[in-house]
C-alpha cells in the first residue's frame, strides 16, 4: 500500500463496476449485433484487468491507458445516443439513455477524473496505516457494488426479455365470430364445422301449408282450391 492512495482505489472500483455493467450488457449486445457484443466483452475484460493492476501499484503507461479507454467508452456512448452508430444493422439511429447507461458513465467518468489527479496530484501517496487502507477499501467496495448491483440486474433482465419469442404453438382463443386464419367457417384444427341445425341455417323458414278444408272421394287426385 505504499504507492496506493485513496484515489487509485477509488478508481479501481470504478473501474470493477463499469465492467460489471459492461459485462451484463454484452449478451444482449451479441445477440442483436455479435461485433457489439464482442467490443462489450473486451471492454469489460480491460476494465477488470486495469483494475487488478491498479491495486498492485501500476505504473504511469498502464494508468494513461486505462483513462484513453474510459474516455473513448464515453465518447462511443455520447455518439450512439444522440446520433447514432454510423455502422452496424442501426446505423444512425440514437439509442435510449437507460439507468445501466447512466451507471456505467458515471463509473467512466470517476475514472476518467480520477486517473489524472493521481498521476498529477502532489500530494503524498499511500495509507498511513493498515488500518486507513482497509477502511478506504471497504468503504469503496460497499459503495461501487451498492451502484453496480442494480444495473447488473437491470441489464440482465433486458437481456432475457429480448432473447423471448412468442411461442405460436400455444393455444389461444379467439374472440366471438372470429374465424381462424387456416380454415375457413370457424373451424379450427382441422376439424370440420358443425352443421347447424334446421331452421337456423341462415335462411327464412318455410312456413306450413294449411289443411284442406274438405276430403275428396278416393279414386280423385287432389287439387288445390
Amino acid at each position: 500500500m505504499d504507492d496506493t492512495g485513496a484515489g487509485r482505489i477509488l478508481a479501481a472500483f470504478s473501474s470493477l463496476g463499469a465492467a460489471a455493467t459492461h459485462a451484463a450488457v454484452a449478451p444482449g449486445h451479441f445477440g442483436s449485433w455479435p461485433l457489439s457484443g464482442l467490443f462489450f466483452y473486451a471492454t469489460a475484460l480491460f476494465q477488470a484487468g486495469w483494475a487488478l493492476a491498479v491495486m498492485r501499484g501500476a505504473g504511469r503507461r498502464t494508468m494513461v491507458a486505462g483513462l484513453l479507454v474510459n474516455v473513448g467508452s464515453i465518447l462511443v456512448w455520447a455518439i450512439s445516443r444522440t446520433s447514432g452508430l454510423p455502422v452496424g444493422p442501426h446505423a444512425g439511429m440514437p439509442e435510449q439513455v437507460d439507468r445501466v447507461d447512466l451507471t456505467t458513465i458515471a463509473f467512466e467518468v470517476a475514472v476518467s477524473l480520477l486517473v489524472p489527479w493521481c498521476l498529477w496530484s502532489r500530494h503524498a501517496r499511500g495509507f498511513r496505516s493498515s488500518f486507513s487502507a482497509a477502511v478506504v477499501i471497504g468503504a469503496a467496495g460497499a459503495g461501487i457494488a451498492g451502484l453496480a448491483m442494480p444495473a447488473v440486474e437491470l441489464a440482465g433482465s433486458h437481456s432475457h426479455s429480448h432473447g423471448t419469442t412468442t411461442d405460436e404453438s400455444v393455444p389461444h382463443s379467439h374472440s366471438p365470430g372470429e374465424e381462424h386464419p387456416a380454415t375457413p367457417n370457424g373451424g379450427e384444427g382441422g376439424t370440420p364445422p358443425t352443421p347447424l341445425p334446421v331452421g337456423e341455417t341462415g335462411e327464412p323458414a318455410q312456413p306450413p301449408r294449411p289443411a284442406s278444408s274438405h276430403t275428396h272421394p278416393p279414386g280423385t287426385a287432389p287439387h288445390d282450391d
